[in-house]
Protein backbone atom coordinates (compact mmCIF):
# COMPACT_ATOMS: atom_id res chain seq x y z
CA UNK A 1 0.00 0.00 0.00
CA UNK A 2 1.17 3.50 -0.82
CA UNK A 3 0.69 6.15 1.84
CA UNK A 4 -0.42 9.52 0.48
CA UNK A 5 -0.43 13.13 1.56
CA UNK A 6 -3.47 15.36 1.15
CA UNK A 7 -3.03 18.82 -0.29
CA UNK A 8 -5.17 21.32 1.62
CA UNK A 9 -5.91 24.82 0.34
CA UNK A 10 -7.10 27.60 2.65
CA UNK A 11 -10.58 27.42 1.15
CA UNK A 12 -10.78 23.65 1.73
CA UNK A 13 -9.52 24.09 5.28
CA UNK A 14 -12.14 26.79 5.91
CA UNK A 15 -14.85 24.53 4.46
CA UNK A 16 -14.15 21.59 6.75
CA UNK A 17 -13.64 23.80 9.82
CA UNK A 18 -17.00 25.45 9.14
CA UNK A 19 -18.69 22.11 8.48
CA UNK A 20 -17.39 20.57 11.70
CA UNK A 21 -18.51 23.56 13.77
CA UNK A 22 -21.98 23.49 12.22
CA UNK A 23 -22.36 19.73 12.63
CA UNK A 24 -21.43 19.72 16.31
CA UNK A 25 -23.53 22.82 16.95
CA UNK A 26 -26.49 21.09 15.30
CA UNK A 27 -25.93 17.96 17.34
CA UNK A 28 -25.12 19.90 20.52
CA UNK A 29 -26.16 17.60 23.38
CA UNK A 30 -28.87 15.93 21.33
CA UNK A 31 -26.78 13.10 19.96
CA UNK A 32 -25.17 9.92 21.16
CA UNK A 33 -21.55 9.56 20.09
CA UNK A 34 -21.75 5.91 21.09
CA UNK A 35 -24.63 3.47 20.65
CA UNK A 36 -27.86 4.80 22.14
CA UNK A 37 -31.45 3.54 22.24
CA UNK A 38 -32.04 3.75 18.46
CA UNK A 39 -28.77 1.96 17.78
CA UNK A 40 -29.49 -0.96 20.08
CA UNK A 41 -33.17 -1.17 19.15
CA UNK A 42 -32.26 -1.58 15.49
CA UNK A 43 -29.48 -4.05 16.23
CA UNK A 44 -31.61 -6.26 18.47
CA UNK A 45 -34.48 -6.09 15.97
CA UNK A 46 -32.32 -7.72 13.28
CA UNK A 47 -30.81 -10.16 15.80
CA UNK A 48 -34.29 -11.37 16.78
CA UNK A 49 -35.39 -11.69 13.14
CA UNK A 50 -32.21 -13.56 12.20
CA UNK A 51 -32.08 -16.07 15.02
CA UNK A 52 -35.82 -16.70 15.23
CA UNK A 53 -35.64 -17.58 11.53
CA UNK A 54 -32.67 -19.84 12.22
CA UNK A 55 -34.41 -21.75 15.02
CA UNK A 56 -37.58 -21.99 12.91
CA UNK A 57 -35.82 -23.52 9.91
CA UNK A 58 -34.61 -26.37 12.10
CA UNK A 59 -38.18 -27.34 12.88
CA UNK A 60 -39.97 -27.38 9.52
CA UNK A 61 -40.18 -30.04 6.82
CA UNK A 62 -41.08 -28.04 3.68
CA UNK A 63 -38.14 -27.43 1.34
CA UNK A 64 -39.33 -24.05 0.06
CA UNK A 65 -40.09 -22.75 3.55
CA UNK A 66 -36.65 -23.92 4.73
CA UNK A 67 -35.04 -21.97 1.88
CA UNK A 68 -37.07 -18.82 2.63
CA UNK A 69 -36.29 -18.94 6.35
CA UNK A 70 -32.61 -19.52 5.60
CA UNK A 71 -32.61 -16.50 3.30
CA UNK A 72 -34.27 -14.35 6.01
CA UNK A 73 -31.64 -15.64 8.46
CA UNK A 74 -28.86 -14.65 6.06
CA UNK A 75 -30.19 -11.26 4.99
CA UNK A 76 -31.10 -10.13 8.51
CA UNK A 77 -27.71 -11.43 9.64
CA UNK A 78 -26.13 -9.14 7.07
CA UNK A 79 -28.17 -6.24 8.48
CA UNK A 80 -26.81 -7.06 11.97
CA UNK A 81 -23.39 -6.36 10.49
CA UNK A 82 -24.62 -3.12 8.93
CA UNK A 83 -26.39 -1.97 12.10
CA UNK A 84 -23.93 -3.04 14.81
CA UNK A 85 -20.69 -4.38 13.36
CA UNK A 86 -19.84 -1.43 11.14
CA UNK A 87 -20.04 1.02 14.04
CA UNK A 88 -18.09 -1.37 16.25
CA UNK A 89 -15.26 -1.39 13.68
CA UNK A 90 -15.05 2.40 14.13
CA UNK A 91 -15.31 2.11 17.94
CA UNK A 92 -18.60 4.04 18.03
CA UNK A 93 -20.80 1.37 19.61
CA UNK A 94 -19.08 1.44 23.03
CA UNK A 95 -16.52 3.66 24.72
CA UNK A 96 -14.50 0.52 25.42
CA UNK A 97 -12.35 -0.69 22.52
CA UNK A 98 -12.49 -4.27 23.83
CA UNK A 99 -16.29 -4.17 23.96
CA UNK A 100 -16.36 -2.91 20.37
CA UNK A 101 -14.12 -5.79 19.28
CA UNK A 102 -16.39 -8.37 20.93
CA UNK A 103 -19.49 -6.85 19.32
CA UNK A 104 -17.68 -6.66 15.97
CA UNK A 105 -16.75 -10.35 16.19
CA UNK A 106 -20.25 -11.65 16.93
CA UNK A 107 -22.16 -9.23 14.68
CA UNK A 108 -20.27 -10.60 11.65
CA UNK A 109 -20.94 -14.22 12.61
CA UNK A 110 -23.82 -14.71 10.19
CA UNK A 111 -21.92 -12.96 7.37
CA UNK A 112 -18.76 -15.08 7.49
CA UNK A 113 -16.25 -12.36 6.59
CA UNK A 114 -13.48 -12.20 9.21
CA UNK A 115 -14.34 -9.06 11.23
CA UNK A 116 -10.79 -8.24 12.33
CA UNK A 117 -9.33 -8.40 8.83
CA UNK A 118 -12.28 -6.52 7.37
CA UNK A 119 -12.01 -3.81 10.03
CA UNK A 120 -8.29 -3.37 9.47
CA UNK A 121 -8.57 -2.88 5.72
CA UNK A 122 -11.74 -0.79 6.02
CA UNK A 123 -10.28 1.72 8.48
CA UNK A 124 -6.60 1.71 7.48
CA UNK A 125 -7.11 1.74 3.73
CA UNK A 126 -10.57 2.58 2.42
CA UNK A 127 -11.49 5.35 4.85
CA UNK A 128 -8.25 7.17 4.19
CA UNK A 129 -7.86 6.78 0.45
CA UNK A 130 -11.20 5.96 -1.16
CA UNK A 131 -10.82 5.32 -4.92
CA UNK A 132 -7.04 5.82 -4.91
CA UNK A 133 -5.20 3.18 -6.93
CA UNK A 134 -2.58 1.40 -4.84
CA UNK A 135 -3.94 2.74 -1.55
CA UNK A 136 -7.62 1.73 -1.33
CA UNK A 137 -7.98 -2.06 -1.17
CA UNK A 138 -11.60 -1.80 -2.30
CA UNK A 139 -10.46 -0.56 -5.72
CA UNK A 140 -7.77 -3.21 -6.22
CA UNK A 141 -7.65 -4.77 -9.67
CA UNK A 142 -9.71 -7.94 -10.02
CA UNK A 143 -9.96 -10.49 -12.84
CA UNK A 144 -13.66 -9.86 -13.55
CA UNK A 145 -14.51 -6.15 -13.49
CA UNK A 146 -12.73 -2.99 -14.56
CA UNK A 147 -13.77 -0.48 -11.90
CA UNK A 148 -11.33 2.37 -12.50
CA UNK A 149 -9.59 4.03 -15.46
CA UNK A 150 -6.22 2.88 -14.10
CA UNK A 151 -7.17 -0.79 -14.46
CA UNK A 152 -6.08 -2.68 -17.59
CA UNK A 153 -8.76 -3.22 -20.22
CA UNK A 154 -9.65 -6.52 -21.87
CA UNK A 155 -12.35 -7.55 -24.36
CA UNK A 156 -14.61 -9.08 -21.72
CA UNK A 157 -14.99 -5.70 -20.03
CA UNK A 158 -17.13 -4.52 -22.95
CA UNK A 159 -19.86 -6.75 -21.49
CA UNK A 160 -19.20 -6.19 -17.79
CA UNK A 161 -22.31 -4.05 -17.30
CA UNK A 162 -24.28 -7.16 -18.34
CA UNK A 163 -22.51 -9.86 -16.33
CA UNK A 164 -21.66 -7.76 -13.24
CA UNK A 165 -24.75 -8.91 -11.24
CA UNK A 166 -23.54 -12.51 -11.49
CA UNK A 167 -20.11 -11.47 -10.24
CA UNK A 168 -21.76 -9.61 -7.36
CA UNK A 169 -23.68 -12.73 -6.39
CA UNK A 170 -20.36 -14.48 -5.79
CA UNK A 171 -18.74 -11.61 -3.88
CA UNK A 172 -19.73 -12.77 -0.41
CA UNK A 173 -18.71 -16.40 -0.90
CA UNK A 174 -15.43 -15.27 -2.46
CA UNK A 175 -14.70 -13.12 0.60
CA UNK A 176 -15.55 -15.97 2.99
CA UNK A 177 -13.53 -18.69 1.26
CA UNK A 178 -10.78 -16.82 -0.62
CA UNK A 179 -10.51 -13.14 0.25
CA UNK A 180 -10.01 -13.56 4.00
CA UNK A 181 -7.31 -16.17 3.42
CA UNK A 182 -5.41 -13.81 1.12
CA UNK A 183 -5.68 -10.88 3.55
CA UNK A 184 -4.45 -13.09 6.40
CA UNK A 185 -1.41 -14.64 4.73
CA UNK A 186 -0.36 -12.58 1.69
CA UNK A 187 2.83 -10.55 2.09
CA UNK A 188 1.20 -7.91 -0.12
CA UNK A 189 -1.09 -7.00 2.78
CA UNK A 190 1.44 -7.21 5.61
CA UNK A 191 1.09 -3.43 6.13
CA UNK A 192 -2.58 -3.96 6.98
CA UNK A 193 -1.80 -6.46 9.73
CA UNK A 194 0.93 -4.35 11.38
CA UNK A 195 0.48 -3.84 15.10
CA UNK A 196 -1.65 -6.96 15.53
CA UNK A 197 0.07 -10.06 16.91
CA UNK A 198 0.13 -13.03 14.54
CA UNK A 199 -1.24 -15.34 17.23
CA UNK A 200 -4.22 -13.03 17.70
CA UNK A 201 -4.86 -12.85 13.96
CA UNK A 202 -4.67 -16.63 13.49
CA UNK A 203 -6.61 -17.65 16.62
CA UNK A 204 -9.40 -15.17 15.94
CA UNK A 205 -9.54 -16.12 12.26
CA UNK A 206 -9.86 -19.88 12.80
CA UNK A 207 -12.16 -19.51 15.82
CA UNK A 208 -14.43 -17.22 13.80
CA UNK A 209 -14.55 -19.55 10.79
CA UNK A 210 -15.25 -22.60 12.99
CA UNK A 211 -18.15 -20.83 14.70
CA UNK A 212 -19.46 -19.51 11.38
CA UNK A 213 -19.48 -22.86 9.55
CA UNK A 214 -20.97 -24.60 12.57
CA UNK A 215 -23.77 -22.04 12.58
CA UNK A 216 -24.57 -21.90 8.87
CA UNK A 217 -23.89 -25.52 7.86
CA UNK A 218 -23.16 -28.06 10.60
CA UNK A 219 -26.15 -27.27 12.85
CA UNK A 220 -28.68 -27.22 9.94
CA UNK A 221 -27.23 -30.48 8.59
CA UNK A 222 -27.39 -32.21 11.98
CA UNK A 223 -30.69 -30.88 13.30
CA UNK A 224 -32.89 -30.07 10.31
CA UNK A 225 -34.87 -32.68 8.37
CA UNK A 226 -33.10 -32.10 5.06
CA UNK A 227 -30.23 -33.76 3.24
CA UNK A 228 -26.67 -32.49 3.32
CA UNK A 229 -26.91 -31.64 -0.37
CA UNK A 230 -30.03 -29.52 0.06
CA UNK A 231 -28.61 -27.63 3.03
CA UNK A 232 -25.44 -26.84 1.08
CA UNK A 233 -27.52 -25.83 -1.96
CA UNK A 234 -29.58 -23.52 0.27
CA UNK A 235 -26.46 -22.02 1.83
CA UNK A 236 -24.88 -21.27 -1.56
CA UNK A 237 -28.00 -19.85 -3.21
CA UNK A 238 -29.13 -17.70 -0.28
CA UNK A 239 -25.57 -16.43 0.13
CA UNK A 240 -25.64 -15.40 -3.53
CA UNK A 241 -28.83 -13.36 -3.14
CA UNK A 242 -27.62 -11.91 0.17
CA UNK A 243 -24.40 -10.91 -1.57
CA UNK A 244 -26.37 -9.16 -4.30
CA UNK A 245 -28.34 -7.14 -1.74
CA UNK A 246 -25.09 -6.25 0.04
CA UNK A 247 -23.45 -5.05 -3.17
CA UNK A 248 -26.51 -3.10 -4.35
CA UNK A 249 -26.53 -1.07 -1.14
CA UNK A 250 -22.80 -0.37 -1.18
CA UNK A 251 -21.09 -0.65 -4.58
CA UNK A 252 -22.62 2.53 -6.00
CA UNK A 253 -21.58 4.63 -3.02
CA UNK A 254 -18.05 4.81 -4.50
CA UNK A 255 -18.24 3.35 -7.99
CA UNK A 256 -20.61 5.67 -9.81
CA UNK A 257 -20.30 7.65 -13.00
CA UNK A 258 -19.50 11.07 -11.47
CA UNK A 259 -17.03 9.81 -8.86
CA UNK A 260 -13.36 10.75 -8.95
CA UNK A 261 -10.71 8.04 -9.39
CA UNK A 262 -7.04 8.57 -8.74
CA UNK A 263 -3.73 7.11 -9.85
CA UNK A 264 -1.38 9.86 -8.64
CA UNK A 265 2.15 10.03 -10.05
CA UNK A 266 3.43 11.31 -6.70
CA UNK A 267 2.50 10.57 -3.10
CA UNK A 268 0.43 13.77 -2.90
CA UNK A 269 -3.27 13.89 -3.70
CA UNK A 270 -4.85 16.93 -5.31
CA UNK A 271 -7.21 17.95 -2.50
CA UNK A 272 -7.78 17.81 1.24
CA UNK A 273 -8.95 14.68 3.03
CA UNK A 274 -12.48 16.04 3.50
CA UNK A 275 -12.90 17.15 -0.12
CA UNK A 276 -11.52 13.80 -1.26
CA UNK A 277 -14.20 11.96 0.72
CA UNK A 278 -16.92 14.04 -0.93
CA UNK A 279 -15.53 13.58 -4.44
CA UNK A 280 -15.49 9.80 -4.05
CA UNK A 281 -18.72 9.16 -2.10
CA UNK A 282 -22.40 9.11 -3.01
CA UNK A 283 -25.39 9.27 -0.68
CA UNK A 284 -28.58 7.43 -1.59
CA UNK A 285 -31.90 8.47 -0.05
CA UNK A 286 -30.01 9.91 2.95
CA UNK A 287 -33.12 11.51 4.47
CA UNK A 288 -35.25 8.39 4.19
CA UNK A 289 -35.79 6.83 7.64
CA UNK A 290 -36.40 3.32 6.30
CA UNK A 291 -33.26 3.45 4.12
CA UNK A 292 -31.16 4.42 7.14
CA UNK A 293 -32.79 1.69 9.23
CA UNK A 294 -32.11 -0.90 6.55
CA UNK A 295 -28.56 0.13 5.67
CA UNK A 296 -27.17 1.01 9.09
CA UNK A 297 -26.45 4.52 7.84
CA UNK A 298 -24.41 3.32 4.87
CA UNK A 299 -26.76 5.29 2.63
CA UNK A 300 -25.42 8.45 4.33
CA UNK A 301 -21.97 7.85 2.96
CA UNK A 302 -20.72 11.43 3.03
CA UNK A 303 -21.62 11.77 6.71
CA UNK A 304 -19.97 8.44 7.49
CA UNK A 305 -16.72 9.24 5.70
CA UNK A 306 -16.49 12.76 7.12
CA UNK A 307 -17.53 11.82 10.66
CA UNK A 308 -16.65 8.13 11.17
CA UNK A 309 -16.23 8.73 14.91
CA UNK A 310 -19.95 9.45 15.38
CA UNK A 311 -22.54 6.66 15.71
CA UNK A 312 -24.57 6.30 12.50
CA UNK A 313 -27.92 6.90 14.22
CA UNK A 314 -27.01 10.62 14.26
CA UNK A 315 -26.56 10.93 10.51
CA UNK A 316 -30.11 12.15 9.98
CA UNK A 317 -29.11 15.36 11.77
CA UNK A 318 -25.87 15.72 9.80
CA UNK A 319 -27.07 15.25 6.22
CA UNK A 320 -28.74 18.64 5.75
CA UNK A 321 -25.75 20.46 7.26
CA UNK A 322 -23.42 18.74 4.79
CA UNK A 323 -25.65 19.57 1.83
CA UNK A 324 -26.07 23.23 2.84
CA UNK A 325 -22.37 23.77 3.58
CA UNK A 326 -21.14 22.10 0.39
CA UNK A 327 -23.57 24.26 -1.59
CA UNK A 328 -22.37 27.41 0.15
CA UNK A 329 -18.69 26.64 -0.51
CA UNK A 330 -19.38 25.26 -4.01
CA UNK A 331 -17.96 21.88 -3.02
CA UNK A 332 -18.91 18.55 -4.64
CA UNK A 333 -21.70 16.60 -2.96
CA UNK A 334 -23.29 13.56 -4.63
CA UNK A 335 -26.82 12.58 -3.64
CA UNK A 336 -29.16 10.23 -5.51
CA UNK A 337 -32.03 7.83 -5.05
CA UNK A 338 -31.02 4.17 -4.79
CA UNK A 339 -32.28 3.37 -8.34
CA UNK A 340 -30.45 6.40 -9.76
CA UNK A 341 -27.26 5.47 -7.93
CA UNK A 342 -27.40 1.97 -9.38
CA UNK A 343 -28.07 3.37 -12.86
CA UNK A 344 -25.03 5.59 -12.43
CA UNK A 345 -23.01 2.57 -11.29
CA UNK A 346 -23.89 0.52 -14.36
CA UNK A 347 -23.25 3.53 -16.59
CA UNK A 348 -19.80 3.68 -15.00
CA UNK A 349 -19.27 -0.04 -15.68
CA UNK A 350 -20.30 0.47 -19.30
CA UNK A 351 -17.89 3.41 -19.68
CA UNK A 352 -15.08 1.42 -18.07
CA UNK A 353 -15.81 -1.33 -20.60
CA UNK A 354 -14.71 0.91 -23.46
CA UNK A 355 -11.17 0.36 -24.68
CA UNK A 356 -10.00 3.98 -24.47
CA UNK A 357 -11.74 4.97 -21.24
Amino acid sequence: MKFRKFKTSEKEKEFFTTLRKRVYKKLDNNYTKYGGFNFWFKGFFWIIISYVSFVSLLNINAHFLFWVLYFVFQISGLLIGFSLGHDASHNTAFKSKSANQILHFFSFLTVGIDPLLWGLRHVRSHHLYANVEGSDIDIDKNPFLRLAPSHPWSKKHAYQHLYAPFVYMLALLHSVFVGDWIYLFSKEYSWMREGVAKNQLYIRYFLFKILYFNLVLIIPILFSQFSIGFVIFTYITTSAFTSLVFVVMLVGTHFFDEASYYQPLTDELESSWAIHQLKTSCDWNPNNTFARFLSGGSNCHAAHHLFPNICHTNYDQINDVIEETTSEFNVTYHKKTLPNMMRSHFKHLKNMGKMNS
